[in-house]
């Protein structure tokens, strides 16, 4: 009986812990010049399947300066449900997400034509809006896909980490000491269905874990993709 309420009570605080949101998009690539290629995009987070939770619009230059190195910048504007609108009325707020960061490819440097890649990002984010405190995180994500052949369907996966330089801030009779740490982990396994014309589907699932809390977001993304070379 003891063991059934433990279970039962562990059962509940998962289920407290952990939630689900719903991501759809849309992203558009080209290449303007040699060695140059601008992503363009949109994306729309649901919790669960109905309620809206935010929207980004995002834009990406990456310039490619060895062979499987290239350096990017990037920046999104997001739209949001304000949690403060009672002081200042707005039932939505803009959020603001430049990033830096540089984008690793091993394969390119043993066989640029292999069909599994293996992707390395690391960048630099800051986090602003209104009402906000603002942040810098560092993110670092690991990728891998592999393209079968005579077959229309990649499978990938990916992991991430997420670094708040500002995660922490304690209040002193002298100061206010701000201090970074871990801030989430996220993995992603899917598969990437490719379609005439340089056109594709991406359909994923993914957890992203809070370091500390431990609580858990289960994310389900589908992803319309267009690329021009």
């Amino acid at each position: 009986m003891h063991n059934r309420i433990l279970g039962l009570m562990l059962a509940i605080q998962t289920v407290g812990l952990s939630q689900y949101q719903s991501w759809i998009g849309a992203d558009f690539t080209f290449k303007p010049l040699k060695k140059t290629k601008v992503e363009l995009g949109i994306e729309n987070r649901n919790i669960g399947i109905t309620q809206w939770n935010r929207t980004f619009v995002k834009a990406k230059v990456s310039y490619k300066i060895l062979q499987g190195v290239a350096l990017f910048s990037g920046y999104r504007i997001g739209l949001a449900p304000n949690n403060q609108s009672a002081l200042n009325l707005k039932e939505k707020t803009f959020l603001h997400r430049p990033a830096l960061g540089i984008e690793l490819n091993p394969m390119d440097w043993v066989n640029d034509q292999s069909r599994f890649s293996l992707g390395i990002t690391n960048q630099l984010q800051w986090n602003r809006g209104k009402f906000l405190r603002p942040n810098t995180v560092f993110r670092s994500k690991l990728s891998a896909m592999y393209d079968i052949k005579n077959f229309p369907i990649s499978p990938f996966v990916s992991w991430e980490y997420f670094y708040n330089f500002h995660r922490d801030i304690t209040y002193t009779a002298n100061e206010i000491i701000i201090s970074g740490g871990t801030n989430a982990f996220r993995s992603f396994v899917g598969m990437e269905i490719e379609l005439p014309k340089k056109q594709a589907i991406k359909l994923a699932a993914g957890r992203r874990t809070n370091y500390l809390s431990g609580q858990v977001r289960w994310i389900y993304s589908l992803n319309y993709s267009l690329s021009i070379k």
